[in-house]
């Protein structure tokens, strides 16, 4: 009877070690290099959004697999395949159908910078002579709804930053931490002069309108526990507020 038992016990082991474990379901993730939220190729400071989304996947029992790319083809990505997401975006009026906004995880301050006087208004930065802003983002919508004229559109935010410190253009158009992040990483040392905020845009963790409902929902309630529990805020003093 004992030898009966110990050969169940063995058996009954092995087959524990040798049944594979269930692998976590991969979402796959799109991402452009825009500092602070999301910041390619350091795994230690990968980005207030993505740390986000990193930690709300943790908590739906799910991984995710993230692409950086440029901003303009992880907005096709998201359009055009079914089940994407991109760990943040400003939200902008004529993108409301195109995605799933999923949930607000924070709040970008849109503001004018410069190296030299400062804007406070939007009719005087009207009056500059040319203010560079990246295409096809929530501040290039803006000031192209509100008839500006004087827009310089560039491919990222490194472009506009070296274009302002080269005196290219007059000023800049973006969130303020994203600003001074790119000023830093950029090593540019001319001192930065900030308007008023002009406009508050909430920022959301998106996704491709095919997504899972089931999944969307899982990462909403996801991060809806951690704004309730601090995590939000705990992450976010990580990358300083504007």
């Amino acid at each position: 009877m004992r030898l009966n038992r110990l050969f169940s016990w063995i058996f009954t082991s092995l087959c524990l070690v040798a049944a594979p474990s269930v692998a976590q379901p991969v979402d796959t993730v799109v991402a452009a290099n825009y500092a602070p939220l999301m910041i390619q190729d350091d795994p230690e400071r990968p980005g207030y959004a993505v740390e986000v989304l990193h930690e709300a996947a943790r908590r739906c029992g799910r991984s995710i697999d993230i692409t950086f790319m440029p901003f303009e083809r992880a907005m096709l990505s998201l359009r055009n395949e079914k089940d994407v997401i991109m760990p943040a975006l400003f939200f902008g009026k004529k993108q409301n159908n195109a995605f799933q906004w999923l949930v607000e995880i924070n709040s970008a301050n849109l503001r004018v910078a410069t190296i030299g006087d400062r804007v406070d208004t939007l009719e005087a930065a009207r009056k500059l002579s040319s203010i560079a802003v990246e295409s096809g983002t929530t501040a290039d919508a803006m000031l192209t709804e509100l008839g500006f004229d004087n827009l310089v559109r560039t491919v990222a935010p490194e472009s506009s930053g070296l274009m302002l410190a080269a005196g290219r253009v007059d000023a800049w158009f973006q969130d303020g931490n994203t600003i001074r992040n790119f000023w830093t990483q950029l090593e540019l040392t001319e001192p930065l002069v900030f308007g008023e905020v002009l406009r508050e845009v909430p920022i959301y963790l998106v996704a491709s309108t095919g997504l899972n409902a089931k999944v969307a929902d899982g990462y909403r309630i996801a991060v809806e526990n951690m704004r309730a529990d601090g995590t939000l805020d705990k992450i976010a003093k990580r990358y300083g507020n504007d």
